[in-house]
């Protein structure tokens, strides 16, 4: 001990050598907890970002641009390594800490369905994320929050929706008003079933099945009985809600972009619920006995051509705002995009004809749609694309052959299921034309949406 009181070396004195490990020490428990820190925020990172990915698929957008927001979202956070691999119900992504090991998570979601003001309130919070860097834990309770949202009418409205939804599209494939009490006698039968089927996962799956045997049943019940047998046009009406135009679309456009997975898996799903469809109006037409054709005969002409294309584009645009909860502001935009269309389609058919009219159509509405969504302030691009897409479908594409091939009638009902894929591919590739033209003119929306060329080289790049 020396004289100040302090310990003598060798008397418990602590070697300069030694303090210095124990602050070493120190150091590298402090590293470790911020690296598990770090680690920590990473992981609730990467469940955000998948859940993120799997409402945009949700949304019914084509995989390329669920992936490529996900990487803006990553990139905001700095995060040295990520890539994405969306397809539709799986989503894949990966990612390198600092110490270069990477980690690889995927998760499964199906049977996912939002309604168009969850769907933009999906890309507000895909927006929010792109520009600056959003806290994961808040990033995860607005999308609790998004799910957990209420339809914004009541289901009164939400009936009444789907009827004038499905007058509406009566009046594309067949303009006559004589057929609206029919139609909106169907579109109210079919409008409840999906209302019993709501959230229930099973009733959900065999939902497009039973409609069409209902439906067909009810008709040529009535058609027993002497009552006058429904047109084909008012059955295929009836059952839109469950035609898989818009899929099989959307899947023309993603293998036309090299997503052969998606795009294949999409399509053949859209092609499996057509013949649930038509195994469901078969069913009925045995049951009760009388030949399908004796139903599925083509109404009259009728004198109110002129305008009933443009009546039934508003009818068909407030239907679905009402059917599918949109909000407010998109109303306007979603008629706008549905007019664009009618009128697409009937220049189509004027000059070219045939498979051309949807073509002509969707080069229109793609480019409009993203105008609306980037530059006027409006709804997303899908809220306004799909509608209009569906009014598409049945307007060029001959698919009374689905109706029948359920009759007696199989040739022509081969003839015309073929002209509904060539007419669906056409719609597809104008979408693709509709896209390059945007892109063309454009740039700016596409610094957002994602430069084509640099997709497909991130895309090749992530399959290698």
């Amino acid at each position: 001990m020396t004289e100040d009181g302090a310990p003598a070396a060798g008397q418990g004195a602590m070697p300069a050598a030694a303090a210095g490990d124990v602050r070493a020490d120190e150091a590298i428990l402090l590293s470790e907890g911020e690296r598990e820190r770090i680690s920590r925020e990473r992981r609730r990172l990467l469940r955000f970002l998948l859940r993120l990915g799997h409402l945009l698929l949700a949304t019914g957008s084509p995989v390329r641009l669920v992936e490529t927001t996900l990487q803006r979202v990553a990139s905001v956070h700095q995060i040295a390594q990520f890539n994405a691999l969306a397809l539709p119900t799986v989503l894949f992504v990966n990612f390198a800490e600092e110490d270069d090991v990477l980690q690889i998570e995927f998760t499964a979601e199906q049977g996912l369905v939002l309604r168009f003001d969850q769907i933009e309130a999906t890309f507000e919070l895909a927006r929010d994320a792109e520009r600056a860097p959003l806290d994961p834990t808040e990033g995860l309770r607005r999308i609790n929050a998004i799910l957990a949202m209420p339809p914004r009418y009541r289901w009164q409205w939400d009936l009444l929706g789907h009827v004038l939804a499905t007058v509406g599209i009566a009046l594309v494939l067949q303009p006559s008003i004589d057929l609206v009490g029919v139609v909106a006698f169907f579109g109210l039968l079919v409008g409840g079933l999906r209302l019993v089927a709501r959230q229930r996962s099973i009733l959900t799956t065999l939902l497009p099945t039973f409609s069409a045997f209902v439906v067909v049943l009810v008709s040529l019940l009535g058609a027993q009985h002497g009552l006058q047998a429904s047109p084909t046009y008012v059955l295929i009406a009836s059952l839109l809600t469950f035609l898989p135009g818009g899929m099989l679309a959307i899947a023309t456009v993603e293998l036309a972009y090299g997503d052969m997975v998606s795009g294949a898996t999409r399509f053949i799903s859209g092609l499996l619920q057509l013949v649930f469809l038509i195994l469901g109006m078969l069913a009925a037409a045995s049951l009760v006995g009388l030949p399908a054709n004796d139903l599925l005969k083509p109404a009259t002409d009728s004198y109110v051509r002129a305008w009933a294309p443009w009546l039934a584009a508003v009818l068909f645009g407030v239907g679905h705002w009402l059917h599918y909860s949109a909000t407010p502001r998109a109303l306007p935009w979603m008629v706008l995009v549905l007019l664009i269309a009618q009128a697409g389609q009937m220049l189509g058919n004027a000059v070219f004809g045939g498979y051309m009219s949807g073509f002509i159509a969707a080069v229109l509405i793609t480019p409009a749609s993203y105008a609306v969504q980037y530059r006027l302030g409006g709804p997303p691009a899908t809220v306004t694309f799909t509608p209009a897409l569906w009014i598409l479908v049945p307007g060029s594409l001959g698919l009374i052959g689905m109706a029948e091939l359920a009759s007696d009638n199989k040739l022509a009902g081969l003839e015309n299921f073929v002209t509904t894929l060539f007419s669906i591919v056409a719609i597809g590739l104008g979408t693709v034309v509709g896209t390059a033209l945007y892109n063309l003119l454009f740039d700016p929306v596409f610094v957002r949406a994602g430069n084509m060329a640099n997709l497909m080289l991130r895309y090749l790049r992530l399959r290698r």
